[in-house]
C-alpha cells in the first residue's frame, strides 16, 4: 500500500524550500502527499529555531500533531531545532518517533539521533543527501523561492544560524539555473542567509551575485532578493536589480 506524508514547516522561506526538496526526496521514495496531517502515515515537522517565540511554535505546533495524528503513523521533527539541539529536543518530546538533523533519511527504520558535532559544511562529507541540491516538484504558484546557498560566514553576536548551518557553501549558477527552469515559475525570490556572499567560498570573486542575478533574470519575468546586507549594495548590484523586472530588494537589519 502506497504511504501518504505531510509536511510541516515553520520558519522562514529558506525551510519552506528545504521542506519543498524534503517532498521531492519522499516523492522519489514512493510516498505521496496526504490530504491532512491527522491521515498521513509520515508526519514530518520542520521546525525554525531562530528566536524564543520560533522554538516555541515548533514544540507546540510538534505537539498538536502528535495529539492528532492517526494510530501507527510516524512523527518526524526535522530542520533547524532539530540539528541545533538533537538529542535534548529527542529526549524533551518522547512523542516524537525520530528527532533528524539536514539531510538525513526520514525513512521508518530511522531512530532518533543523538546531536551531532558541528561539522564545518563547506568540508565536511555531506550527510545522507544533499538538501541543497535536491531536486523539488514544479512549482504550484506563478512565484517560487529558490535557495542560492546554505550556511553563512558572519559571526553576528545576536544570530546562531552559522553555528548549525555552517559556513557558506554555495552553488554553482547552472545548477539554480537548472532549477528555476524546472519549476516554471513567472517569479523566482532569490533566498540565501547572506545573498551579496554568493559565490565568495568557490574562489569566483565578491560579485557572482550579479552574474547569477543576470542569468535568473534571462529566464523568468520578475526576480526578487531577499537578505541583502546594506554594506554589500553596490553600484553594479543595484543596476542588476533594475534589470530584474523588479526594483526592488530586502534588507536584513
Amino acid at each position: 500500500m502506497t504511504q501518504t506524508y505531510w509536511i510541516e514547516t515553520l520558519g522562514c522561506p529558506k525551510n519552506q524550500v528545504d521542506s519543498e526538496k524534503l517532498a521531492g526526496k519522499l516523492g522519489s521514495d514512493g510516498y505521496i502527499p496526504a490530504a491532512d496531517a491527522s491521515e498521513a502515515d509520515l508526519v514530518v515537522v520542520n521546525t525554525c529555531a531562530f528566536i524564543d517565540q520560533a522554538r516555541q511554535e515548533s514544540i507546540d505546533t510538534t505537539l498538536a500533531l502528535a495529539e492528532d495524528r492517526r494510530e501507527g503513523s510516524r512523527l518526524v521533527v526535522t530542520g533547524c531545532m532539530a540539528e541545533r539541539y538533537g538529542s535534548e529536543l529527542a529526549a524533551a518530546l518522547p512523542e516524537v518517533d525520530a528527532v533528524v538533523g539536514f539531510g538525513r533519511e526520514l525513512a521508518p527504520e530511522q531512530e532518533s539521533l543523538p546531536q551531532r558535532k558541528l561539522i564545518p559544511v563547506a568540508s565536511a562529507a555531506l550527510p545522507d543527501f544533499d538538501l541543497l541540491n535536491l531536486p523539488r516538484p514544479k512549482s504550484s504558484s506563478p512565484w517560487a523561492y529558490v535557495k542560492i546557498a546554505e550556511g553563512c560566514d558572519r559571526a553576528c553576536g545576536f544570530c546562531a544560524i552559522p553555528s548549525f548551518r555552517g559556513p557558506q557553501r554555495s552553488r554553482s549558477i547552472a545548477e539554480i539555473c537548472a532549477e528555476v527552469d524546472m519549476l516554471s515559475a513567472q517569479e523566482i525570490v532569490l533566498v540565501a542567509q547572506d545573498l551579496a556572499a554568493f559565490g565568495r567560498d568557490q574562489g569566483k570573486g565578491e560579485r557572482q551575485i550579479v552574474e547569477l542575478v543576470d542569468a535568473v533574470s534571462d529566464l523568468v519575468p520578475w526576480t526578487r532578493l531577499l537578505y541583502l546586507y546594506p554594506s554589500d549594495l553596490t553600484d553594479t548590484l543595484i543596476e542588476a536589480i533594475f534589470r530584474t523586472g523588479v526594483p526592488y530588494f530586502d534588507l536584513s537589519l
